[in-house]
């Protein structure tokens, strides 16, 4: 989180870097110049000039792009120089690009190459000085983020002697919550406000914005409901052991002193994420359905000869924001079954026909999803949809499955499927919300592929 005098840096930061790209840009070409005996005749100054505007907002935008301009409390001055790299490299294809299709500006490779050195000499020197200016205005406590600790042992402790330590990274603890706690209670001069049920109502009542997790006794399920039951209010999580394994993979690592503490993955996908998914779901569900039509016809054709009915039937699952939407299938069991009423599962199940048991050990009775996918009802990639009566039953926290589109797979499908107890399932999909992106939708795809041959876990 940031105060005025945090955003009132940023916008400085931003003009004084829309400055320096400027200023490497033409100083490449004065450099370039300075060879022309060496290199030969260059183009007029005008040209580089005409060319500045489509050299520094993009820049500027790549900068954003990598969070160069982001206020990270725990952000080390390596993560920015790492940023600052990521950024001039992207930069060079996009000054590359322009030269490319603006070829009346005339823009010499010369100048190119050297402007993303000298960009990244003075954007390298602009980061270390902004950085060094951002901790001065924590390190004076004016921009405190409250802050609660779960947890009253040792892990606790040494956490709040780190943040105590280092004022820069502006923490300002307002108290325990203890999972014991039976009374009035103070951990090393800080008060122990309550018990780890009392979560919201200490953190609305002492505004804080920042949870860190020090507690090993607290299992997963108990965590995810704590955080979830939060997220409205706004606080960020941090987990300062790797009890939370399952949902903080992959998830970034940060340090306090030589503390590590993580953070729990995001919660927004990226802007883009949504629209490039859509487009990333029609094209995969068109080009699977003209794929797999013969053998859709084909298994239709085998459901019909085996078990008299239909072979196709539409089921009520519940979808994005709570909405109803009919779920395409191949009938797996006989005609006259309650489709929403509950009984035996597995291989035993005697609802199931013959060619049913085989359509379900091979996935192939979600291939009509496909139509879903394209109509919008569904993704390639999601928690699985459930029926109404599964989603009635919903605590607030299971809820937030339905934030997004369900799918014809995900990481419940690849990494265990049915074999798994519904709360570790549900890990997952949160895992899958909390970090979803196109390249982790891909990953999903293609490990499915596997798993469907492999024949895990599905009955």
């Amino acid at each position: 989180m940031s105060g005025p005098g945090f955003t009132a840096l940023r916008r400085v930061h931003i003009a004084a870097d829309c400055l320096l790209v400027s200023l490497g840009w033409l100083g490449a070409y004065g450099l370039r110049r300075a060879l022309v005996p060496t290199l030969g005749p260059i183009n007029a100054f005008e040209t580089y000039v005409a060319a500045l505007p489509l050299i520094v907002l993009p820049w500027v935008l790549t900068g954003w792009f990598f969070g160069l301009y982001r206020s990270q409390r725990m952000k080390t001055l390596v993560d920015e120089m790492q940023s600052v790299f990521q950024s001039a490299a992207l930069g060079l294809l996009v000054v590359s690009t322009i030269g490319f299709f603006f070829r009346e500006l005339y823009v010499g490779r010369f100048v190119v190459f050297a402007s993303v050195g000298l960009n990244f000499a003075l954007q390298g020197a602009s980061r270390v000085a902004f950085h060094h200016l951002e901790r001065r205005l924590r390190a004076s406590g004016a921009h405190d983020v409250p802050a609660l600790i779960v947890g009253t042992g040792v892990t606790a402790i040494r956490l709040l002697q780190k943040l105590q330590d280092h004022p820069e990274i502006g923490y300002r603890v307002v108290g325990f919550l203890d999972e014991t706690f039976d009374g009035e209670k103070d951990v090393a001069g800080h008060p122990v406000l309550g018990g780890v049920v009392d979560l919201r109502r200490v953190a609305e009542e002492f505004g804080a914005r920042e949870v860190f997790i020090a507690d090993p006794g607290i299992g997963h399920t108990r965590m995810l409901s704590l955080v979830l039951e939060c997220e409205d209010l706004g606080v960020n999580f941090r987990v300062v052991t790797n009890l939370f394994e399952v949902l903080t993979a992959g998830s970034p690592l940060d340090l306090v002193d030589d503390l590590p503490v993580v953070r729990l993955g995001r919660q927004r996908a990226h802007p883009f994420y949504e629209p490039a998914k859509r487009v990333f779901d029609l094209v995969g569900a068109s080009v699977a359905l003209l794929l797999a039509a013969p053998l859709m016809a084909w298994c239709a054709w085998r459901v019909r000869r085996t078990s008299p009915g239909p072979a196709f039937l539409t089921q009520q699952r519940i979808g994005r924001n709570g909405a109803p939407f009919a779920m395409l299938k191949l009938r797996t069991m006989r005609n006259d079954t309650d489709l929403y009423a509950e009984g035996p599962q597995g291989s035993d199940d005697p609802r199931v026909t013959r060619a049913g048991r085989w359509l379900r050990t091979t996935s192939l009775d979600e291939l009509p999803q496909l139509f879903n996918v394209i109509r919008g009802d569904m993704s390639l990639v999601g928690p699985r949809p459930e029926m109404p009566f599964i989603v009635d039953s919903y605590g607030e926290w299971e809820r937030r499955r339905l934030s997004v589109t369900p799918g014809i797979t995900g990481l419940w499908q690849i990494l265990g499927r049915k074999d798994l107890p519904m709360h570790e399932n549900l890990q997952y999909d949160f895992y899958y919300i909390r970090n979803r992106s196109v390249v982790l939708d891909l990953s999903i795809l293609l490990r499915t592929v596997s798993a469907v041959l492999m024949r895990r876990g599905a009955f």
